[in-house]
């Protein structure tokens, strides 16, 4: 009797209860554990109760090309498990395979299969940058692949190496990334090899071998000057000769363009910062210099950093405000800086900018620092403007302070009334700064038209220096007064014309003007007074003598009326006027 059992992928015959032996299967199963030139593979094989033998077959096409060794799978008839690493593989390659297996009865091939092994980040050596005699930076790029990678850099004075920076992460970019470490504590005028190292699960890749000499150029570093005078100063610094014989000078001048320099020093050839200085002369006073160190050996010449100094100039000052000005007597302030030269000090004044007087030179001393300084003028003139200013000098030169103005005190001068009627008197007051009895106070007065004041009268003060005087100008007339040479400031008087209106008994209105000269041919103004303006009714003009006599018609009932004489027709030195009112009843 035929039986036939199938039992998994193995097949078995059965004739009469006996089994017979089959050919063996093959089953390829996933890649596991890929690396960049490595990877696993796995599969099953059934022997089908023969013994058998299995291999993989792999390659970058589906011919394959390569096998690992044969193993055994036994000669049973169960699911034999079988893994094969694979070696020595290309990276970012992808790669074909299966499990075959084989005994008396054939040879089974199971199903192809691909993986892809991993592609190891890449990394460049750079160039060292920043290079200076005890440090550098250290420079490369590193391409992750896309896998979280590391990196560090290696370096020492040979290809050995021997230090490495610490790790540091590159990400997992899929690009290449530039990647920058400085070092430190480096010997000076030494030769270091370095590369770069990047790591991920894909594998390690190390950059080329790159070279870089650390600087025996000198170090110089500038200082501050000092001390500092008026044309002298001293310029500092440190330079390390970093074991070459080095030399070194200052350059300065007035701006970074330097122009000048100092004569040439050694620095020796030690490998410690060593103090410097050299004296300049002939400089300006109060002026600014831009200064720098600079040392130089066989390995190269450095400059310092620009630093800068104000010698020493003339004293610094400030006019302050008079004080305590009297008629004949003021306090003069001021303050001023010696900048710690020996200086004197004094004030020049007088009526105008040119001055022409000073007072007398006085030590400010030497010590730096703010002082107030003070000086007492007597023998001024009264109401006088005086103009001063407090002028300091040293060795670093003269300084002068502002112009400032004060006026001394002086009689004063009122008027009870600015304008006044022709013939009329007005009081002039006033008072003298002593406030005492008994000053001599002359009164000046300057009609309209004279060229100049001319005395009028001399008074004595009152109680309390006030003095008064009656005047009767006739035109226009300014006013002074003088007390001790020192003039009040002018007060002016305006003079109205008088006006007269008279009315006779036959109804004739008879009108005069009189002035300090005849008003003949001018025309006076009639004016009727309707509700609170006045409004001219007739114009007349008068006679030879200022006079004029004549009718006018007014409305019946009552009027009030009154003579108006404009300022046009008044002339020069008077204003315009008006008569008093007068009421006139016509029935």
């Amino acid at each position: 009797m035929l039986v036939v059992v199938a039992a998994s992928t193995v097949t078995f015959v059965f004739f009469g209860g006996l089994a017979r032996a089959a050919a063996p299967t093959a089953t390829t199963g996933p890649a596991t554990a890929i690396g960049a030139t490595t990877a696993t593979v796995t599969g099953s094989v059934v022997p089908g109760g023969l013994a058998t033998t299995w291999y993989v077959q792999y390659g970058t096409s589906t011919s394959y090309g390569s096998q690992t060794a044969k193993a055994n799978a036994g000669s049973g008839t169960a699911t034999v498990s079988i893994t094969s690493n694979l070696a020595d593989l290309k990276p970012g390659a992808t790669y074909h395979y299966r499990v075959v297996a084989t005994n008396t009865t054939g040879t089974a091939h199971g199903s192809d299969a691909v993986f892809t092994t991993l592609t190891p980040p890449g990394a460049t050596t750079g160039a060292a940058t920043g290079i200076g005699t005890t440090s550098a930076t250290l420079n490369g790029t590193v391409d992750p692949n896309s896998r979280d990678t590391t990196f560090y850099f290696e370096y020492g004075t040979s290809t050995s190496y021997g230090t490495k920076t610490a790790v540091k992460s590159a990400g997992s970019g899929a690009s290449p990334q530039n990647e920058a470490v400085a070092v430190s504590k480096l010997q000076v005028g030494k030769t270091y090899h370095f590369r770069i190292v990047a790591t991920s699960d894909a594998g390690t890749a190390t950059g080329s071998d790159a070279t870089f000499t650390t600087s025996s150029a000198p170090v110089a570093v500038t200082a501050d000057a000092t001390p500092v005078a008026v044309t002298t100063a001293t310029l500092r610094g440190q330079v390390t000769p970093n074991g070459l014989s080095t030399t070194w000078w200052f350059e300065y001048g007035t701006s970074v363009s330097y122009g000048l320099k100092t004569a040439s020093h050694s620095a020796g050839s030690g490998t410690t910062a060593r103090a410097v200085s050299d004296g300049i002369t002939k400089l300006t006073a109060g002026k600014s210099y831009h200064f720098r160190l600079v040392a130089q050996n066989s390995s190269g010449r450095v400059y310092g950093l620009d630093r800068l100094f104000t010698t020493v100039g003339a004293p610094a000052v400030t006019t302050g405000a008079a004080q305590s000005v009297g008629a004949d007597t003021a306090q003069l302030t001021g303050s001023l800086d010696t900048h710690g030269r020996s200086t004197t000090w004094w004030f020049d004044y007088g009526t105008t900018t040119k001055y022409g007087k000073l007072t007398a030179h006085r030590s400010a001393g030497s010590k730096a620092g703010t002082q107030t300084v003070t000086a007492p003028l007597t023998a001024l003139a009264a109401t006088t403007t005086y103009h001063y200013r407090l002028v300091a000098q040293s060795d670093g030169g003269t300084r002068y302070g502002a112009d400032l103005t004060f006026a001394t005190a002086g009689v004063s001068l009122t008027v009870a009334a600015r304008q006044v009627v022709f013939g009329g008197r007005i009081k002039l007051t006033g008072t003298v700064p002593t406030h005492t009895a008994g000053e001599q106070v002359v009164v000046f007065s300057k009609t309209y038209g004279s060229g100049s004041f001319r005395s009028v009268a001399t008074v004595l003060s009152g109680a309390d220096g006030v003095w008064t005087y009656l005047v009767r100008p006739r035109i226009a007339t300014a006013y002074q007064a003088s007390w001790r040479n020192g003039l009040s400031g002018a007060v002016s008087v305006g003079v109205h014309p008088r006006i007269g209106l008279t009315r006779y008994r036959n109804g004739h209105f008879f009108v005069s003007v009189s002035g300090n000269h005849p008003f003949a041919h001018k025309i006076v103004q009639l004016q009727r007074k309707v509700g609170t303006r006045w409004v001219t009714i007739k114009r007349v003009r008068l006679g030879l003598r200022s006079r004029v006599e004549f009718r006018a018609t007014l409305p019946k009932g009552r009027s009030t009326v009154r003579v108006a004489f404009s300022v046009n027709q008044a002339g020069a030195g008077y204003l315009g006027g008006t008569s008093r009112s007068l009421t006139v009843t016509r029935r």
